[in-house]
């Protein structure tokens, strides 16, 4: 291969790995986030009821109010009878407030059907920057019940725990010894020390499963509190059986890129 040879061979190597860059870029900014999907996971004890869990919408710039129409249609769809979120709604509350219209929101929260209840733990972003009191006004009018280190009965053998989000979880001793027993916590890495006895699942968000699954960067850019459990089913203590879900969430953070993490609901039935 001569000079003039090698030249054109890397200049064509350029412009194909620009090309698949774009195409890569566009498929991540443009078409995974819009691919909502259902999860079930197999979980050792079944729920009694048909439980739909979300959580990380993370409403703002990169995950505009009006996708929230389509999101409460598609939990609608799945019929559960209970419905939990994990926390952060926000993305970042007082600079993305100007694009939030309160009744509007609130009126696609009260559409989301559920007979037995709807509750919500706070995330780490809905207690950021004024947000808490916002988040609570926001859910209680949208029919959900926050829960703030509560306990809470929905339904005979039924019992949901919600953890703030810097909670010691001192509250998980209150837990009944039977039933089906669910502990809501955002950051999922609290289960190493939680007190999780009494517990039979506890779902979490937080992590977006990484956002990006890419070779050492996504490890790198998990956050503080969701670096041992990124994504799925776990068993985080030998000692208990109690076991731990993590969702991909539904909204982005830090980048507005999802890569091979879709947006999910998760439904136990």
């Amino acid at each position: 291969m001569d000079a003039n040879q090698a030249i054109k061979l890397f200049w064509k190597t350029v412009a194909g790995a620009a090309v698949a860059g774009s195409a890569l870029a566009f498929y991540a900014s443009q078409i995974e986030p819009e691919q909502l999907g259902i999860t079930r996971p197999k979980v050792l004890r079944r729920p009694p009821v048909k439980t739909l869990f979300f959580s990380d919408i993370h409403l703002g710039p990169m995950y505009a109010p009006q996708h929230l129409e389509q999101l409460v249609d598609t939990i609608n769809a799945q019929e559960p009878e209970l419905v939990l979120f994990g926390g952060d709604f926000f993305a970042k509350f007082l600079r993305d407030a100007h694009m939030l219209s309160f009744s509007w929101l609130t009126a696609q929260l009260r559409r989301i059907h559920a007979p037995l209840g709807k509750y919500a733990v706070w995330g780490n972003h809905d207690v950021r920057h004024a947000a808490a009191p916002f988040y609570r006004m926001l859910m209680e009018h949208g029919g959900f019940v926050p829960l703030w280190d509560k306990i809470v009965t929905p339904a005979p053998g039924i019992t949901i725990c919600g953890l703030a989000p810097y909670s010691d979880g001192k509250i998980l001793r209150n837990m009944p010894t039977d039933g089906w027993r669910i502990c809501l916590c955002h950051m999922p890495d609290k289960a190493r020390y939680l007190n999780l006895q009494n517990v039979d699942l506890m779902l979490s968000g937080h992590t977006h499963a990484g956002q990006l699954q890419l070779p050492i960067l996504t490890k790198m850019i998990l956050p503080p509190g969701g670096k041992m459990y990124p994504y799925g089913l776990y068993r985080p203590q030998a000692s208990h059986a109690a076991e731990l879900f993590v969702s991909r969430g539904i909204g982005m953070s830090g980048v507005p890129f999802r890569f091979l993490t879709p947006p999910e609901l998760v439904v136990f039935e």
